[in-house]
């Protein structure tokens, strides 16, 4: 064989793995009067080739959810670069809602971006933002999913969560006989494996400064929670207790974990200080206590309990162990996850034999069921408490999907590599 078609095939084995454990999403339902927004190619002000489009970028994002429609190029009147170029008429013959134009410069420093942009709003014929983004050449795609997270934001009013990263388990595939801890942008790109062993991994949680994350491997024979450090290759493995040890949660200030022990002979939920490397008993009871999940004050713990004779979900108030049990309707509900706002939480809720996501407010008690397929588990809600992320069937394939939180945006992220599950949303980093 040609040495060339040798080389060639070395390179496609050695990148196939990062090729194929891609996500992407599908939209499958999303608004009927979506606002409509124009993406202006931005002016590429530097001599060297443009590879990556900043607006192409912006485009995918925004319509990721399917709140946004963005107006392709080819569509335009025009194509302003600058505030003088634009005239309010051409873009509302359009049906336009909001403007965005730009332009891209080399930084003073000589290894970055500037990437200048503004947002006008169209119908009040007015200019909303003016911002600059910077960042290196070669992170084009994390640049334009800054940019997407300002027009976000400055639309509707929350921050944008298009440079937030989704950690998830790849499971055993035709392509990889080992289980990964994956992460990856939620675009799908930058897809990385953090952690490969033939044995189970499970339960990732994202440290809230999102430079670590804790998991579940069973590679030395039992269930151990580790902890994976983002900027280098260390692995820390937490102090380990006879039987279970499981379902690692940070706390919101990140000095502690929650997780799950059956070291007293039930499994209870416990804390692990960091600094001291000790656990403390929070729970205590003959049932199965599992799945703790921090409130964002960080002063109680929701977790799931069969003490009541079903699974459901209970909280513990840190300092007095005080516990309330929160849900009632229905005879399984677990997986708690509290929403940002603090007064709210989504889990899986059983009804007629079938597994969907809902929400429950916690002080009214009124549940909301958001989904309507059979097998929805492992909810992970976004940073911005917008969209939610669990793991579901499509067919006999395991895979990740999600749904905005007003119910009216569905959607589908595949794996183009294997079967995805037990999902965790990373925090939203400045």
């Amino acid at each position: 064989m040609n040495p060339k078609n040798l080389i060639l095939i070395a390179l496609i084995l050695i990148f196939l793995p990062s090729l194929y454990s891609q996500l992407r999403i599908e939209i499958k339902g999303g608004l009927d009067d979506p606002i409509s927004i124009a993406v202006v190619p931005m002016q590429w002000s530097l001599q060297s080739k443009q590879d990556v489009f900043i607006h192409q970028i912006i485009r995918k994002d925004l319509e990721s959810f399917g709140e946004f429609d963005v107006i392709p190029p080819k569509n335009m009147l025009s194509l302003p670069t600058t505030r003088e170029e634009v005239f309010y008429k051409d873009w509302r013959l359009l049906g336009t809602d909001y403007l965005v134009i730009g332009n891209i410069i080399q930084s003073d420093n000589e290894i970055d971006l500037k990437v200048s942009f503004t947002i006008f709003d169209v119908t009040r014929e007015r200019v909303i933002h003016r911002g600059t983004v910077i960042g290196p050449k070669d992170s084009l795609r994390r640049v334009g999913h800054k940019v997407s997270d300002v027009i976000y934001e400055k639309i509707q009013g929350i921050p944008g969560i298009f440079s937030t990263q989704i950690a998830y388990i790849d499971k055993p595939s035709a392509f990889d006989p080992n289980y990964n801890l994956m992460i990856s942008d939620i675009d799908g790109y930058e897809s990385l494996s953090l952690f490969s062993s033939p044995q189970p991994l499970m339960s990732p949680s994202w440290s809230p400064d999102k430079e670590n994350i804790a998991y579940v491997s069973f590679e030395e024979g039992t269930s151990r929670i580790f902890i994976q450090k983002l900027s280098n290759a260390e692995r820390i493995g937490i102090k380990l207790e006879e039987g279970i040890n499981s379902s690692p949660n940070w706390s919101p200030n990140g000095n502690k974990l929650s997780a799950v022990l059956s070291k007293t002979g039930n499994p209870d939920v416990f804390t692990y200080d960091l600094e001291s490397s000790s656990w403390s008993q929070l729970t205590k009871h003959f049932g199965i206590d599992t799945e703790p999940d921090w409130s964002p004050n960080s002063r109680k713990i929701l977790f799931t309990s069969n003490r009541s004779g079903t699974p459901q979900i209970y909280e513990v108030n840190v300092r007095t162990k005080r516990i309330k049990r929160i849900t009632f309707e229905g005879t399984y509900n677990a997986r708690g996850r509290y929403l940002p706002d603090g007064e709210n939480i989504v889990f899986v809720h059983r009804t007629q034999g079938i597994f969907h996501i809902a929400t429950q407010n916690l002080k009214t008690g009124k549940l909301r069921i958001l989904t309507d397929t059979s097998l929805d588990e492992s909810p992970t809600v976004s940073p911005n408490g917008n969209v939610i992320i669990y793991a579901t069937k499509n067919g006999d394939k395991d895979i990740l999907a999600g749904i905005t939180l007003d119910g009216k945006t569905k959607f589908i992220m595949p794996s183009l590599k294997g079967e995805a599950r037990e999902p965790s949303w990373s925090p939203l980093i400045d």
